[in-house]
């Protein structure tokens, strides 16, 4: 995929300050040296959240804090596009796009929000010509997912954390989710897999998964034609013994499935000759309707007589309560005839026959008894008068209940009656319907076995898709694809092997292999004995390996058909094991050289050995804290910048920081 960055754009927060641009070459090894703390490392993380990146890595401080948006003006193979993302602020990041496309543009000084990352994504998955088809025919894809131009980006990018690390040799390989999604592509990466085998890989599973359907469906019919073959027979007993089939001659060991068929096709005929007996019409409707009215009646009986013995029950509880009553009150009425016999006493002596006091005037107290005596007759009185009117109510209401009894028994009567009308017709009814569902029966039954039969078409489009599975195989072949991807491995492998040796690093006489079970590189030697890269000692190694294998690996995706791969590699600080402070200058330098700087410059001069090897053009861009000892006297490089005091302005340049303070 052709891509390269012409310009890395920053847009102020202070509308009033102009963006800040820097400009590189598509074709040269594009350098940006300074001093820490300048905003080198910054490069990485902002080509990689303007190419949409799910995360924004661009480090917390001074650039977000003065920045609106990140941007990029990127060259294609026939046009050009500027896209930019929204500064995320406190969020991991932002869906927020600005993205134009055409030829020549130009950049503006503020922008505004037109689009969204997915579309940008889709943009990009379309430039790359990357298929929608999934990577795995398996139906659990998992990380076997589609292809996307994000995932390219570990070919891309050898970030400060990345180019030095023995354990992790590709961009973001060090969290699980890219690293098995970046086992899965790379036999498409390599060639050994392309957009045809995907798409006929997706065939397959589509036509496998048809052609088990309709294998299923051909066997159930066969099953169903069996099936039907033993109850063709059955049906053909059934239809003599209710009389569709009066000439039909009994069946012998010679008859075939064919005779049966035959004989029973003539059943729906032969029903309308029947004498099958006539139903009065609307004969069904008026006893269902008196049926329904007795019903109704017999029910509104049932709540009365339910009423009634309700009341009756609560009567009766009420009498015994009442007798319980009475006789407690004539108890208290006994022990009452005491005060009369008190009374004649003081009236005649006026002295209390108990303590022989004399009461001339009356005894209050006694006054008071006298009343209460004479309230309890009274009310023991009425008590007993209560029994017959109770009486009266009770003999009432079984009467009433008698009535209602002798009703619904009357109204069962009739019910009954109705009901066994109502059974003659449904028995004659049930006849003519067991006649006409048998017939429905038989006549399903003949076209099952008709349809069952009839598999021709059928069997011919399960063959059909049975031949182009096996096409499909062939042309599948896992040993194949295996063989391009060995063959694929050792192109890469060898051209590892070249420059680990014009880099002079270890180990590089030993048989190196890229292993990408492992996404790392493998070192066999003569003994036998294979180790990893993160087995390897000296971080000049691990730097130099990996330079080797982005190398080696863009030089192998360029000299495909369609690659899918942008080619454009950044490089951040590949000089930090040699030099992690400052570096000397030429007139520095004792001799003018020394081993490290020598170990530098063997990077630079194979970067531009690789360029010089391609027939195409490709970019390279270098942030390095080492200074032009390091590249001096060699071709395609191209100094973008130099971040040091007194130099070019840093990533964020004066005049923002000015007016910021």
């Amino acid at each position: 995929m052709k891509l390269a960055i012409l310009k890395i754009i920053l847009w102020p927060k202070n509308d009033t300050l102009q963006p800040r641009v820097i400009s590189f070459l598509p074709d040269k090894i594009n350098v940006i040296t300074g001093e820490s703390a300048t905003g080198k490392s910054s490069l990485t993380a902002i080509v990689d959240y303007c190419l949409g990146s799910g995360k924004c890595a661009i480090p917390v401080g001074l650039i977000r804090d003065v920045t609106e948006w990140f941007g990029l003006h990127v060259k294609l193979a026939n046009t050009e596009m500027i896209v930019a993302r929204r500064n995320p602020g406190d969020q991991q990041t932002t869906t927020d796009l600005y993205w134009v496309e055409g030829l020549d543009l130009e950049v503006s000084n503020r922008i505004e929000k037109n689009g969204r990352v997915d579309d940008l994504k889709g943009r990009m998955d379309q430039i790359a010509q990357l298929s929608h088809l999934e990577l795995s025919g398996a139906e659990s894809v998992g990380y076997g997912s589609r292809p996307s131009f994000r995932d390219m980006s570990a070919f891309n990018f050898q970030p400060q954390h990345i180019v030095a690390n023995p354990y992790t040799l590709f961009f973001k390989a060090d969290t699980t989710e890219h690293r098995e999604k970046l086992r899965s592509i790379f036999p498409l990466v390599l060639g050994a897999v392309n957009s045809s085998t995907l798409a006929k890989q997706r065939e397959l599973k589509d036509i496998s998964k048809e052609h088990d359907r309709l294998r299923r469906e051909l066997d159930a019919r066969l099953e169903a034609a069996k099936a039907w073959e033993a109850e063709i027979e059955s049906y053909y007993l059934q239809a003599k013994a209710l009389g569709l089939l009066p000439d039909a001659p009994n069946p012998d060991a010679t008859w075939n499935l064919d005779r049966f068929v035959i004989e029973l096709q003539t059943v729906p005929d032969n029903v309308k000759k029947l004498d099958i007996p006539e139903i009065k019409e609307g004969t069904g409707e008026e006893a269902v309707a008196q049926l329904t009215e007795i019903l109704g009646e017999e029910d509104r009986l049932a709540r009365q007589m339910g009423a009634v013995r309700q009341r009756l029950s609560k009567l009766d509880q009420l009498a015994a309560s009442v007798g319980e009553y009475g006789t407690t009150l004539t108890g208290q009425k006994d022990r009452m005839l005491g005060v009369g016999w008190l009374e004649k006493k003081l009236q005649s002596t006026h002295r209390c026959p108990v303590c022989l006091a004399i009461h001339e005037e009356g005894n209050e107290n006694l006054g008071e008894l006298q009343k209460l005596a004479y309230e309890l007759g009274v009310l023991a009185n009425s008590v007993a008068q209560a029994p017959a009117k109770l009486d009266q109510e009770l003999a009432d209401l079984r009467k009433e209940l008698r009535t209602l009894e002798q009703d619904i028994s009357n109204t069962r009567k009739i019910r009954q009656f109705l009901e066994s009308q109502s059974q003659e017709l449904s028995a004659q009814r049930q006849r003519v319907r067991q006649v006409y569902l048998f017939v429905g029966r038989v006549e399903q039954a003949l076209e099952n076995l008709s349809a069952s039969k009839n598999v021709g078409g059928l069997k011919e489009r399960v063959e059909q898709l049975f031949r182009r599975i096996q096409e499909l195989r062939d042309e599948l072949d896992p040993r194949a694809q295996r063989e391009r991807e060995r063959a694929a491995i050792e192109s890469v492998s060898s051209r590892i092997h070249d420059y680990a040796r014009d880099l002079q690093l270890e180990h590089a006489a030993e048989n190196v292999r890229l292993n990408i079970r492992e996404l790392s590189l493998q070192f066999t030697s003569l003994s036998g004995r294979t180790d990893f890269l993160w087995e390897v000692g000296s971080g000049q190694n691990w730097v130099g390996y990996h330079v080797s294998c982005m190398l080696a690996l863009h030089e192998h995706f360029i000299g495909l058909s369609n690659s899918p791969v942008p080619r454009f590699l950044l490089i951040d600080q590949p000089s930090q094991v040699y030099f992690p402070e400052a570096w000397p200058s030429l007139e520095d330098a004792p001799g003018g050289k020394s081993a490290d700087i020598d170990g530098v410059h063997r990077i630079f001069a194979a970067l531009s050995t690789f360029l010089e090897s391609l027939a195409e053009p490709f970019q390279i861009i270098v942030s390095e804290h080492a200074g032009e000892i390091t590249w001096q006297g060699l071709a395609n490089i191209h100094v973008v910048a130099n971040w040091r005091e007194g130099h070019d302005d840093f990533l964020i340049p004066n005049t923002w920081l000015n007016q910021k303070g």
